[in-house]
């Protein structure tokens, strides 16, 4: 029998023989290199894809000693991964719970008291197939030399149905899970002063993986000699919705408040304020576009006096802040959470951060007064811009099986009824990021610049005026005969700088929406003016 110095001599032999075996391993191993045509193998600023954009590029397989393989696969995959603490009087109920959503069809579970329970499943896969003829004959990697093997993939715009299959009863739920998801959370795909606001227990990323496979001789068992995968971020289309419908007694969105105003703390009831917001248009992302998003939020006040000669209010600050809502679970959801919904929920966790969009004094905005009824009635309106904050990475709204993003958009709006008293009031109104297609942006911009064509400076030239000159009728001299017309101005190569629509008697053309043609105008569209909101550098 060994005794305790013997058998601990032959542990550590064995222990040393494994790590050997492991740094040949390694030394073997074959260097798979990733690239991405017009990409940097090393940027930090990294291109955005969207729907139907392609990824196209190469694999390069350098083995530093003859290596046997059987197959080489490239993917395009996608991996959804969350985690949340959980509580409970049982080990099986309480502890870390994660969830692995991710392309590979393998399953696994572990039961412990940290983490009672593990799934992976698939939410999509794009394989490019390898050519058959670039592989040697027989399935050996020389020692130095370069493989090469392209590869093209297409963002989709939707996931397959088999991704999604716990919903069956309702149909915008599960139309929004079939929907493919944004980056978020990865840092290997965000750019150094950016934040998209996901927490640690959030991440759905996208990478190209390559991996050489060989089969095991005697049980011809599938081994992965080389893994090597490349994260690119992914914003797929995500068009306008329609806007929320917003119960009566909602908890979650707030458009319309009312408030008692008072001189001072302890004073007399001075009248009834009230305050109104509109559900803004979306925040429309456009990927790898420098200038954020913006959007406008039209909020209309009310005050109705105890006393007609009571005057309204001074109005105060008015701030906007975007409450940015992350929602995660371990397991699949069958609605999409709000933070009303999700609050008595245990099985999802609901991560909040705020940021100030803006604060400004509006004590410019006009009271009108007007008198619907034998009491006075006081109004006013304000524009209230919103636009994306440039520290932050906004990504469109979306929900998944596991994770869901949404923003709410707080305004709170003071009034000046003492020295000494500033009551307010806040709004919790519903916001969408969306990000429409790029032939949609396209169209709307060509739309506003056709607007844009009746009010930009031009010069007249001079061929231009000898062309009016032509259009004219000809003139009938006094004691004559009418004079011929003058001849056509020759081309002299010159083009005119005066829009078509704004040439002597012009075709006959509707003016574009907003606008209006009068008389005395000739032919000349006015722009009708929108209501005068909040300058920008009020405050």
């Amino acid at each position: 029998m060994f005794n305790y110095a013997e058998s601990l001599a032959s542990r550590n032999t064995y222990m040393t023989s494994i790590r050997e075996t492991i740094a040949d391993s390694q030394r073997t191993k074959p260097l798979i290199t990733i690239s991405i045509n017009g990409v940097p193998e090393v940027s930090k600023s990294q291109k955005v894809y969207t729907t139907s954009d392609r990824i196209e590029g190469q694999v390069s397989i350098v083995a530093p000693a003859d290596t046997r393989f059987d197959d080489i696969c490239i993917t395009f995959e996608g991996t959804s991964r969350t985690w949340m603490e959980r509580f409970g009087g049982t080990s099986t109920t309480s502890g870390r719970t994660t969830v692995a959503q991710t392309v590979s069809s393998s399953k696994a579970a572990a039961g412990s008291s940290r983490v009672p329970f593990l799934t992976t499943e698939q939410f999509l896969r794009l394989v490019q197939p390898v050519d058959e003829t670039t592989l040697p004959i027989p399935r050996i990697a020389v020692k130095g030399k370069t493989y090469m093997f392209p590869f093209t993939f297409v963002i989709p715009q939707n996931l397959l149905p088999s991704a999604c299959t716990h919903i069956t009863e309702n149909q915008a739920v599960m139309d929004a899970h079939l929907h493919l998801p944004p980056s978020i959370g990865d840092p290997a795909v965000l750019t150094e002063d950016k934040d998209d606001l996901a927490p640690d227990m959030t991440r759905i990323s996208y990478a190209i993986r390559v991996r050489v496979i060989r089969a095991r001789e005697t049980e011809y068992k599938k081994v992965i000699i080389a893994d090597t995968s490349l994260r690119v971020a992914v914003s797929p289309e995500c068009p306008d919705a329609p806007p929320v419908h917003i119960e009566t007694n909602s908890k979650d969105f707030v458009l319309q408040k009312e408030k008692d105003l008072r001189k001072g703390l302890l004073g007399r009831k001075i009248g009834r304020f009230s305050v109104l917001a509109e559900q803004p248009k979306p925040l429309r992302l456009v990927p790898n576009s420098p200038c954020p998003p913006s959007t406008t939020v039209p909020v209309f006040l009310a005050f109705m006096p105890t006393d007609p000669e009571i005057p309204p209010p001074e109005l105060g600050t008015l701030s906007a802040k975007l409450r940015t809502n992350t929602f995660f679970s371990t397991t699949k959801m069958t609605y999409i959470p709000t933070p009303a919904r999700a609050t008595p929920d245990p099985t999802v966790g609901n991560y909040t951060e705020s940021t100030l969009l803006s604060s400004r004094c509006i004590s410019n905005v006009k009271w009108e007064r007007d008198y619907p009824s034998s009491k006075p009635r006081y109004t006013a309106q304000a524009i209230v811009p919103v636009t994306a904050p440039k520290c932050k990475q906004l990504v469109p709204s979306f929900s998944s099986c596991f994770l869901s993003r949404s923003y709410i958009l707080d305004l709170s709006l003071s009034v000046r009824t003492s020295n000494h008293s500033q009551p307010s009031l806040a709004l919790k109104i519903p916001l969408q990021v969306s990000q429409p297609p790029l032939q949609a942006i396209a169209q709307s911009q060509a739309a506003d610049s056709g607007v844009e064509e009746f009010f930009t400076p031009r010069v007249i030239a001079p061929s231009t005026l000898l062309q009016e000159i032509a259009m004219m009728p000809p003139s009938e001299p006094q004691g004559g005969e009418p004079q011929p017309p003058p001849p056509p101005p020759q081309q002299t190569g010159q083009v005119s700088q005066l829009p078509q629509s704004m040439m002597v008697r012009p075709p006959n053309r509707m003016p574009p929406s907003g606008y209006a043609v009068f008389g005395n105008s000739g032919g000349v569209p006015v722009r009708i003016p929108d209501p005068i909101g909040i300058s920008p550098g009020c405050g």
